[in-house]
């Protein structure tokens, strides 16, 4: 495995996405092998939730906390009763009676018991009544289910999920909103949709990838006590990309560096009307980096790409009347390989007969590093025996329905990191599932989910520019998983300060691409 991956699985533990059955085991080993009470990591889970609430919601006097017959529930009457000690108006609404309470949240039952807390029923209260007989509106803690759940809503729960699922004071879920999954960015359930998750040890599946992560608002994750080495023998292999996982592989430049230095990038791609799909692919890998960049374009599109691009050098095949890259190019691309440390193919590509010709061709060519992107990724979808040419651990950047016409599959929006997961492993290929939360999936099992970004980036050409900045960093000598990585992480920040001088509405693709140097 690439040292530089080595280097980011072993210093970013802290950010590890984990499922229910990672926390269960953590849990299980610490409880039973290493002799730390189960009652002590609830207390803490509770203790530590409490504080943040005093701290982010200081002048708040009333609480209503949702508590069900689990463990989630057991973490939810722990905050009741620091928020009561402390001197707040604390009620509790019970999805279940007392007799369903076990283990740890029955003894936290009993002590909560002892305190004058009001403790009411969901069968027996009006909810309406519940609300209203606070001295202000309170603000709701969601502690009615954990991890454990997988199937549809029933009973008492769903009744007081869908009760409080459009409540207009402030929603806090503990661990998850009630009715996620942890194991999955699909939403099984509508839960009610939360301004904060107060999360355990480790953020899960579904606080981060959506459209579950829809509903999870911003998440704060404690350590409540679960030892490292307890943590690092689960072997999890999936990850939250932020601004840390980037700095442990971001090169430093030598000062005798030169263009050379730096890669040399050969974009392909461009057609009669989408020449300025490569001509962004092209600016943007410059401007992350790269010391030189050749377009292999058609010769209608040259001349634009040029105006647009002066610092890149472009190869027109055929003359103006040339429309699209067809087998007229196939001898210039040929060429144009010498010397070049990464390839991207695809930006404004299209479809045509001539354009399959062209790509099947050239892809056995390829020895270096590769990215396929837009029409090569749906040209690979029309036409599957074109996997057997491509090099292994080549980066695919499919938006959603490319996905889809990659996989044939319609679960692909409600099962995202599972479907980037799939394909990664069944092709050997790195695959970089764009939109928000973009999932990278690495054939040699590592997954990342992008934190940076924002829905601004929803337009034309974003794509394009990611495509350059993954190249780019191909051609700076990055393995395949950390540049996709990267990318995906650099692209997302680039676009969250163009936001700050362009504004969210009519933000441009080329705006974000103006930024990455930065």
């Amino acid at each position: 495995m690439d040292r530089a991956i080595l280097t980011w699985l072993k210093e970013s533990s802290n950010m590890l996405l984990a499922n229910s059955q990672q926390i269960r085991t953590a849990d299980k080993i610490q409880i039973e092998e290493r002799g730390f009470p189960g009652i002590l990591l609830m207390e803490n889970a509770g203790r530590m939730c409490a504080e943040f609430l005093f701290e982010k919601y200081q002048g708040q006097k009333s609480f209503l906390v949702l508590a069900g017959p689990g463990n989630n529930g057991g973490d939810g009457l722990v905050i009741a009763r620091h928020l009561f000690l402390a001197g707040k108006e604390v009620q509790v609404l019970l999805s279940h009676p007392p007799t369903r309470f076990t283990g740890d949240a029955a003894v936290n039952y009993r002590i909560i018991s002892e305190l004058p807390i009001p403790l009411l029923f969901w069968d027996e209260e009006d909810p309406d009544d519940i609300v209203s007989s606070f001295a202000e509106s309170p603000i709701v803690i969601d502690a009615l289910l954990g991890t454990g759940i997988h199937d549809s809503l029933r009973g008492p729960i769903a009744d007081i999920v869908a009760f409080f699922r459009n409540h207009p004071a402030p929603r806090i879920a503990i661990d998850l909103p009630s009715g996620l999954s942890a194991d999955t960015g699909e939403a099984i359930n509508q839960p009610i949709p939360v301004h904060h998750t107060l999360t355990f040890q480790l953020p899960k599946i579904c606080h981060y990838v959506t459209p579950a992560s829809n509903y999870c608002g911003e998440i704060s994750t404690f350590d409540i006590g679960l030892w490292p080495e307890v943590i690092e023998g689960l072997g999890i292999r999936r990850r939250v990309l932020d601004n840390t996982e980037s700095q442990l592989v971001l090169k430093n430049q030598r000062a005798d560096s030169h263009k050379g230095t730096f890669g040399h990038v050969l974009a392909a791609g461009g057609s009669r009307h989408m020449a300025g799909s490569i001509a962004m692919t092209a600016f943007s890998a410059l401007k992350s980096g790269a010391g030189l960049v050749t377009v292999v374009t058609p010769g209608s599109c040259r001349q634009t790409i040029l105006n647009h691009v002066p610092e890149a050098m472009c190869l027109g095949a055929g003359d103006e009347d040339m429309f699209t890259l067809g087998v007229a190019a196939i001898e210039i691309f040929d060429q144009a390989l010498k010397g070049k440390q990464a390839v991207c193919i695809g930006p404004g590509l299209s479809k045509e007969t001539d354009t399959y010709e062209f790509l099947s061709a050239v892809l056995p060519m390829v020895q270096v590093p590769l990215v396929l992107d837009a029409d090569a990724l749906n040209l690979l979808a029309e036409s599957p025996e074109m996997w057997a040419m491509i090099p292994e651990k080549t980066i695919i950047t499919p938006h959603p329905g490319e996905m889809k016409r990659l996989m044939g599959l319609d679960t692909v929006n409600n099962r995202r990191m599972e479907s980037a997961e799939r394909l990664a492993q069944d092709r050997n290929v790195v695959v970089v599932l764009k939109g928000a939360g973009t999932i990278v999936a690495s054939p040699d099992g590592n997954t990342y989910v992008n934190t940076s970004g924002n829905p601004g980036m929803a337009t034309a050409g974003s794509g394009d520019v990611l495509t350059g900045v993954i190249c780019s960093l191909l051609a700076q000598g990055y393995s395949p998983e950390v540049a996709a990585t990267l990318g995906v992480y650099l692209h997302g920040q680039a676009g969250d300060r163009a936001v700050h001088t362009h504004g969210m509405r009519g933000l441009l693709a080329m705006d974000l691409a103006r930024e990455l140097g930065k």
